[in-house]
């Protein structure tokens, strides 16, 4: 009698192993990133271009509120905060007070120090506590972000002597979406304040 050296797999595990053979050939999509947001109805200035893709440009510099290496956070290892929502504003003219107001989805502004209903947080108010290196950045300390409108406006509050028009520059990170623009500022109805909008 001839011995056997295997032993007979019943026809339901034969069923599961086919299976997991299958789906090991199968293409699975991608999971959604956790901090993937979906952002809409995007609105920047009139006139002015919005980059909305990221270029690496080497190393990160600090106060110039870009990307520079593309990793997803503007001005890292220069003191400012980050998080899924971070907008950044700079300017070179050291003198001029130019403010960075976003407002979250509750309609509610960040302040300094101090979280809005939506959880927006603003780092600085320059030009007073920035020593002559003028950025002001807002960001979402933790959690995740409301759903709704959110607004930012980049307003002049003062030359303080500086020669318009002053060049700002803005960079935002929205989940893992970068956007970016440079805008003109001069004292006069239209000209001292700029817009971008976005919807979560």
């Amino acid at each position: 009698m001839a011995h056997r050296w295997f032993r007979r797999v019943p026809w339901p595990a034969h069923l599961a192993l086919v299976a997991l053979a299958l789906a090991a050939c199968l293409e699975v999509p991608p999971q959604r990133a956790k901090d993937a947001l979906d952002v809409k109805d995007i609105k920047g200035p009139e006139g002015v271009g919005l980059e909305t893709a990221c270029t690496p440009t080497g190393m990160e510099m600090c106060f110039d509120a870009r990307d520079n290496n593309c990793n997803g956070v503007i001005d890292e290892g220069c003191g400012l905060h980050t998080g899924i929502l971070q907008f950044t504003i700079a300017w070179e003219s050291a003198e001029a007070d130019v403010d960075l107001a976003v407002t979250d989805a509750t309609g509610e502004e960040a302040k300094k120090g101090e979280a809005s209903a939506g959880g927006l947080i603003k780092d600085k108010d320059c030009p007073k506590d920035c020593h002559g290196q003028n950025v002001e950045n807002v960001y979402l300390a933790e959690g995740d972000p409301r759903r709704g409108r959110y607004k930012v406006r980049i307003k002049l509050d003062k030359l303080n002597g500086a020669t318009p028009p002053l060049r700002v520059r803005f960079g935002a990170r929205v989940g893992q979406r970068w956007f970016g623009m440079t805008v003109d500022l001069a004292p006069g109805a239209g000209t001292e304040e700029r817009a971008f909008e976005f919807t979560l």
